[in-house]
């Protein structure tokens, strides 16, 4: 049989032998044509949804349009040319509208590792030119760093610290003007039968700093870190500020034009408000 007639008939032998391992190799492999859906569906626990032009299937929350954010930004006033620093981005879908609205820079710290990849996902199909994402403990950047930013956007972050009181204040030392949106703790509004306290541990605790003490509310996530979806923070043990504390703190560090909006009283999770805080420029 000549050479040639054989290799053929090995060809034909390889086209038709059944493969194997195709287990192994779909987890490895994307058979689907190239696209955007593609990539999100490689992750599991989507919170946010992608603007409607683009047909995406991820979250319901649609965060790249947050009201919330828009409100802060518009008193705010323009983000042209300056530096903004996120904590916790969770997606990026806040890093998506800050860099719309025309910031020159956005740093985003992530600290959970399946967010962090959401965030390089989004990054990629939004098309982020200005943002730059890094995984890593934004309390030790905090702590560490030695520059300032124009302005830093701390979204859902401040009531998962283990340590909130240290966290703000060295917040408030890095920046010229500050967008918090948190829950607070609020005996009044969660009263004694509220459900919402069951939680929380029974009795507040004292924390001092910088001569200042401050009333600390213990509470625990309950194993919710097993849900893909979890966006918490990285110890069960979290303690929760009231909403004076938080003010009087800032005011501290030369917060001295404070703005509140979206306050809510009755969430399912306890009262929260979006706070704008810009300090005088002299």
């Amino acid at each position: 049989m000549r050479i040639s007639e054989r290799i053929k008939r090995l060809f034909r032998w390889f086209q038709t032998k059944p493969a194997q391992n195709t287990d192994a190799l779909t987890a490895k492999f994307e058979y689907r044509e190239p696209h955007p859906q593609n990539a999100l569906d490689l992750m599991s626990g989507w919170a946010g949804s992608f603007p409607d032009d683009l047909e995406l299937t991820a979250g319901t929350m649609a965060l790249h349009a947050d009201p919330r954010l828009h409100w802060a930004l518009d008193r705010y006033g323009s983000l042209e040319g300056k530096r903004v620093l996120e904590l916790g981005p969770l997606e990026g879908s806040h890093t998506y509208l800050v860099e719309r609205r025309g910031a020159g820079e956005i740093l985003a710290i992530e600290g959970n590792k399946q967010a962090f990849l959401r965030c390089l996902i989004t990054k990629e199909i939004l098309g982020l030119t200005r943002s730059r994402f890094l995984l890593g403990d934004f309390v030790r950047y905090l702590e560490q760093m030695d520059q300032t930013f124009d302005v830093i956007l701390a979204s859902g972050i401040l009531y998962h610290m283990h340590n909130p009181v240290e966290v703000l204040d060295n917040i408030g030392k890095k920046c010229r003007a500050l967008i918090l949106w948190t829950h607070y703790f609020d005996s009044e509004v969660m009263h004694e039968d509220d459900p919402r306290r069951t939680v929380f541990s029974r009795e507040p605790v004292a924390f001092e700093h910088r001569d200042h003490v401050f009333r600390l509310h213990r509470r625990s996530y309950y194993r919710a870190w097993d849900q893909s979806s979890y966006c918490g923070g990285p110890d069960d043990v979290h303690f929760w500020m009231e909403r004076p504390d938080i003010i009087a703190l800032c005011k501290r560090n030369g917060f001295d034009n404070i703005q509140i909006g979206f306050e809510e009283t009755d969430g399912p999770n306890g009262p929260s408000c979006l706070f704008l805080m810009t300090k005088s420029a002299n």
